[in-house]
């Protein structure tokens, strides 16, 4: 609701992607962490049966796409969904009575999704996961072992257990293999909106930003939203890693539909069932205060737009009718895909009337100018 002589307000708002870490020289990507698994994984005369990087399933499944891959770019998200995806496929996790025990294999360092038709009928209860129906057998064997599931909720919580246990992982390197080297960035540039009070809404787990960019002397003076939690030393420190928004109902398409069990793995349950939601809805109430009239601006850099941050981006950019979007690419390959990508967020429309495509490094209306 909008009131008669209403003050107006311009806002900024600043929307941070990984591409933003990336430009300052920081390892931050999920490749540069499975690199590091690898180093782990290669230390000399080291093996803890417990270590993580020997036993997590996720570690072990995305090392393996990213071998068959050729070492390349490998996109988690994605791969998160295609495999909750392959899962719910099969029948017994629609039964709601399952009396045999199934179970998925680990050997030679990889996952095996594909042994889901073995069963077993007799096996120890000694390592049951308390209240998760889930249990390891060759206890003592933690390179070729099987998981055992009592239900098929068992393999769910497995799954996610297990995707928890990888972002505490992934935490653990940004907080002792980047934050360090963040002050001593040879790559600071020139940011042409340190004249501004800004809101920056990061959906990066860094806080680069923070730490490169805000005055001392005004620590106040910028607004910081960590939408997908930020990382931190603390075992309350809960980063979300998921996947996008998919379906439990559609009728005219089947082959898409996931039950909702699986939800536990999208980004928007994580967000509620974490927290980090919150401040970010603060900023939604204060553009939509009806005392003021704002006007925002939008500065997307880093960000790629894409499938699994698509319903958020939407919402906060549909929110005000007058609001403009500046998107900030590095080169014309990054541009083609970022004009499809937020023309599948907002429509052509919207596009046509609000977005301005920017060089970054425009010396007039970039946003990263090299020093």
């Amino acid at each position: 609701m909008r009131y008669v002589g209403a003050q107006e307000k311009e806002m900024d708002i600043l929307i941070l992607g990984n591409g933003f870490d990336l430009a300052h020289g920081l390892k931050t990507r999920y490749t540069d962490f499975l690199n590091y698994c690898v180093n782990q994984l290669n230390r000399p005369n080291v093996y803890i049966p417990s270590d993580p990087f020997f036993t997590n399933m996720w570690i072990r499944h995305f090392l393996n796409v990213q071998q068959q891959l050729g070492n390349t770019w490998i996109d988690l998200e994605k791969e998160i969904y295609n495999v909750i995806k392959h899962i719910s496929n099969f029948s017994f996790m629609n039964s709601q009575n399952c009396h045999k025990s199934f179970f998925i294999e680990f050997q030679d360092m990889s996952f095996n999704f594909y042994k889901f038709d073995k069963y077993i009928s007799n096996y120890s209860m000694e390592y049951r996961v308390l209240n998760r129906e889930y249990y390891r057998l060759d206890e003592h064997n933690w390179i070729n072992y099987h998981i055992c599931f009592s239900s098929a909720r068992g393999i769910i919580n497995f799954l996610y257990d297990q995707l928890r246990d990888f972002t505490k992982q992934f935490n653990k390197y940004l907080l002792e293999q980047v934050l360090p080297i963040i002050s001593n960035s040879q790559y600071k540039f020139g940011l042409s909106l340190l004249d501004k009070k800004i809101r920056i809404l990061s959906f990066n787990y860094t806080d680069t930003f923070e730490r490169l960019y805000n005055p001392i002397n005004v620590h106040s003076k910028h607004k910081y939203i960590y939408v997908h939690g930020k990382v931190c030393d603390s075992k309350d420190c809960d980063l979300i890693l998921g996947t996008h928004s998919f379906y439990n109902h559609l009728p005219n398409d089947l082959n898409e539909e996931i039950n909702v069990e699986f939800n536990v793995f999208k980004k928007h349950n994580q967000r509620h069932r974490y927290g980090t939601i919150e401040s970010y809805q603060n900023l939604l109430k204060e553009l939509n205060n009806g005392l003021i009239i704002i006007n925002p601006t939008f500065h997307v850099i880093g960000h790629s737009l894409d499938k699994a941050d698509h319903n958020i981006l939407r919402h906060i950019f549909k929110v005000r009718e007058n609001s403009t979007i500046n998107i900030y690419y590095h080169n014309q390959e990054a541009l083609e895909r970022l004009i499809n990508n937020i023309t599948e967020i907002i429509g052509e429309e919207e596009v046509m009337a609000k977005v301005r495509f920017i060089h970054q490094e425009d010396p007039k209306r970039g946003i990263l100018i090299p020093r």
